[in-house]
């Protein structure tokens, strides 16, 4: 028979996202409890799930050993909500633990204010240089490793947003034609500086599932998908629709619910949690 460790664990993998909102209810030190006691594959998507707020509250007891590493997991664009709820000294630590690269894409989006596009893209889109050829750029798709799946972006040596270019396109295309020869013109970009609150009628969502993210000079600086949008406005304590979804979705569940919900307490029952925390 399963133990309840090993049931827990299974719900966190195939479910991260209600395991997420179980676990917003703890409280933080038993929380924190059970995101560290799980393998990083599986706290790291459940994590990302969570409100940013109740999220960095679960890091917040953590070491900085630990909580870097689950900065790791969730990556830049969701960690960095995470960051902005603590003190300079502890996210300047945690930083100092991170990968370089990754550190250079937590500033950049530190740099932009809460609640614009910038400070929720990702700063790692699939971009090619325009002289690029298809064979090169199909080697580099095979052996990317960014988050983002999408076609990629064409830029000039100067950054500059070129348009894109279709997988499909580049399967067909003769191996020594150049990006620029393929690349489709980009008409929809965001701005990195536009508000997240007037984007989610933006027509570009009828047409793709992440947009271009360029600064002045249609420098291209990221892209930001559309489920990236809607957690970032799902963080904001006024989006009644985000909860109406999920209050329709746990009364549907019902006992079943509420029976996942006692598993996962029996998990965190399992484990060291100073009793004074409430």
């Amino acid at each position: 028979m399963a133990s309840s460790e090993e049931l827990s664990y299974a719900f966190m993998e195939a479910h991260p996202a209600d395991s997420a909102r179980v676990i917003e209810r703890l409280a933080p030190a038993s929380a924190a409890a059970l995101l560290r006691s799980a393998p990083l594959r599986l706290a790291a998507p459940v994590l990302r799930q969570m409100l940013p707020l109740a999220g960095a509250r679960c890091l917040e007891p953590m070491d900085d050993s630990e909580a870097a590493g689950l900065l790791r997991g969730v990556g830049a664009q969701f960690g960095v909500a995470l960051l902005r709820y603590f003190g300079a000294a502890r996210r300047a630590r945690l930083l100092a633990q991170l990968p370089s690269a990754l550190v250079i894409a937590y500033e950049l989006l530190l740099g932009y204010p809460e609640g614009t596009v910038g400070a929720w893209m990702d700063p790692r889109p699939l971009a090619f240089p325009s002289d690029m050829s298809a064979s090169e750029a199909l080697e580099r798709v095979r052996g990317a490793d960014e988050v983002l799946v999408a076609d990629p972006y064409v830029i000039d040596r100067n950054q500059r947003l070129l348009g894109c270019v279709e997988l499909a396109d580049l399967l067909r295309a003769n191996s020594s034609i150049t990006l620029a020869r393929l690349a489709r013109p980009c008409t929809l970009r965001l701005p990195a500086q536009a508000l997240l609150a007037v984007l989610p009628e933006h027509p570009g969502w009828h047409e793709a599932s992440a947009l271009p993210i360029v600064e002045r000079g249609d420098r291209l600086v990221g892209a930001l998908t559309h489920a990236a949008l809607l957690r970032a406005l799902s963080s904001e304590p006024r989006m009644p629709a985000t909860s109406r979804a999920h209050d329709t979705l746990a009364g549907v569940a019902g006992a079943y619910w509420f029976g996942v919900s006692a598993l996962i307490q029996a998990l965190v029952g399992l484990l060291p949690v100073e009793k004074g925390d409430s």
